[in-house]
């Protein structure tokens, strides 16, 4: 994984811990739309997470398709 993808990915976990720790309900991550890599990189990290009830990149308007919003269980 090249450097400025993994320093993305390690943001992206951190936020997703403090969302799972304050336990809000979900967020939505940016990740652009670009070639897709951190997009695929961050779907596959929550395919084998637990605490997440779903996520879906669909179209938002704002973002577009450069974001995938993600449903938490909360306990």
């Amino acid at each position: 994984v090249p450097e400025i993808l993994q320093l993305q990915l390690s943001e992206f976990e951190k936020y997703f811990d403090l969302a799972r720790a304050h336990k809000l309900p979900g967020l939505i991550v940016i990740h652009g739309i670009g070639e897709g890599k951190l997009k695929q990189e961050i779907h596959d990290w929550l395919k084998n997470r637990q605490g997440v009830k779903s996520f879906v990149n669909r179209y938002h308007p704002l973002y577009g398709y450069g974001a995938t919003e993600i449903e938490l269980v909360n306990h």
